[in-house]
């Protein structure tokens, strides 16, 4: 959905890290640019030139990655954090922020702001937030659909409890 957003407000181009090529190989299929390798920052700066990101989207929430959005932004780019970390204690580059004047903002979904440009963003068919649903289950297999998104198996991206089953 953050691949989808970043196009729905004009970005150019769309790069995605993941650890799962599975992943990588569904984002691809929605317009994104994989970055493959096991040095993504390397990757990154190869991709774009040496420059890095306008822009970097955390969705995580993990140490590594918040880091990676850190340092594989462009100077004077923006890292904006949306997965939710569990960490009291992050440890935060401070000096490498100020040194790059990055612009960084972490927060979670507002439901009463974000849900009326969200639907009418797919309304207009701008966004499509059904393709990355790629379980579907009863309310009543909770647990079953909690332990198969827990262990990343059989390609899982979202999945959608039906209270009606």
């Amino acid at each position: 959905m953050a691949a989808q957003s970043a196009f729905a407000m004009g970005a150019a181009r769309v790069l995605g890290v993941d650890l799962v090529a599975e992943r990588r190989a569904f984002a691809a299929g929605l317009g994104v640019e994989p970055v493959e390798g096991d040095d993504a920052r390397a990757a990154i700066r190869d991709m774009t030139g040496g420059r890095g990101p306008d822009a970097v989207v955390e969705a995580v929430g993990s140490d590594a990655t918040i880091a990676l959005a850190v340092k594989a932004v462009r100077q004077a780019g923006r890292v904006s954090v949306i997965g939710v970390s569990q960490n009291k204690a992050f440890p935060f580059h401070m000096y490498l922020a100020q040194v790059k004047e990055l612009e960084f903002a972490i927060g979670l979904c507002s439901v009463h702001f974000e849900l009326p440009p969200l639907i009418a963003l797919t309304r207009a068919g701008r966004i499509k937030p059904e393709v990355v649903v790629s379980h579907r289950f009863a309310l009543s297999e909770g647990p079953a659909a909690y332990e198969l998104f827990a262990g990343r198996s059989d390609g899982v991206r979202k999945v959608l409890l039906d209270p009606t089953g």
